[in-house]
């Protein structure tokens, strides 16, 4: 039987890698058919700003994949974050605290635990969908403390929050 926590990210995301990644593979095709289809009309020139495209587009097609892939785990007391290629542990003794990073973009929320070392320096920020995050708060809530930002993205101020006034 296996206990272990997994989070994706959240169904707006999901949808946003599926858009980027059809849409690269679309924007592909239409390259691919366009030079196969007038080879004459090509020049060198646009044969290679083509080639550059079309890698850019690529990155783009896995951009969309890595996405869909994204998540993480918690495997005892070790945070595994899962990638298209890689797989990332992170030990909780590493970590001081965590916080949540929410950007919303165009009414749809992108949610992210964010994980911070006993300096407050950033270790990791990790998708979370909407539903998961009271499941993932609980849990490291009680390992780990707050984290409050009083300052900016740009200029943060980070602290440990006082959870005794809470």
């Amino acid at each position: 039987m296996q206990n272990d926590l997994v989070f994706k990210t959240g169904f707006a995301k999901r949808t946003l890698g599926w858009l980027v990644c059809l849409g690269a593979v679309a924007a592909l095709m239409a390259i691919i058919y366009g030079i196969f289809t007038h080879p004459e009309a090509q020049t060198p020139s646009e044969l290679s700003s083509g080639a550059a495209i079309g890698v850019f587009l690529i990155g783009l097609i896995w951009a969309g994949i890595a996405i869909q892939n994204a998540r993480w785990s918690i495997k005892g007391e070790n945070i595994v974050c899962h990638g298209v290629f890689k797989k990332k542990t992170i030990p909780l003794s590493t970590l001081a605290g965590f916080g949540q990073t929410t950007v919303i973009v165009m009414a749809f929320p992108f949610q992210h635990v964010d994980f911070y070392d006993p300096q407050l320096s950033h270790v990791a920020r990790l998708p979370v969908s909407l539903k998961d995050w009271p499941k993932a708060e609980a849990w490291l809530a009680a390992r780990l403390r707050y984290v409050v930002n009083d300052g900016s993205h740009i200029l943060p101020k980070r602290r440990f929050a006082d959870t005794s006034k809470m």
